[in-house]
């Protein structure tokens, strides 16, 4: 489910495992900043605590991740309040 939403305006394919490692990470890979920035904005929230579960994420990791890559451009102020809620 998350990945159709990833790739749904995209050429290439990003898996959930390759963004997973990423946030891990730390990591932004231009050739994939639409799915990723897709990730952070048009994947429900519950999908996405679904994900960091599926993939051991600590929610400290996801949060870091979103504010140095994501927030400026993307903000999302539901994610960060839940992340905020979880942490």
């Amino acid at each position: 489910m998350i990945e159709t939403t990833l790739n749904a305006q995209t050429v290439n394919y990003l898996t959930e495992r390759e963004l997973a490692d990423m946030i891990k990470n730390q990591e932004f890979k231009e050739e994939f900043s639409v799915q990723i920035y897709n990730f952070f904005t048009d994947v429900p929230l519950e999908d996405i605590m679904r994900f960091v579960i599926k993939y051991k994420i600590d929610e400290n990791i996801l949060l870091q991740y979103y504010e140095s890559f994501v927030k400026e451009l993307y903000p999302n102020r539901e994610l960060e309040e839940m992340l905020r809620d979880v942490i």
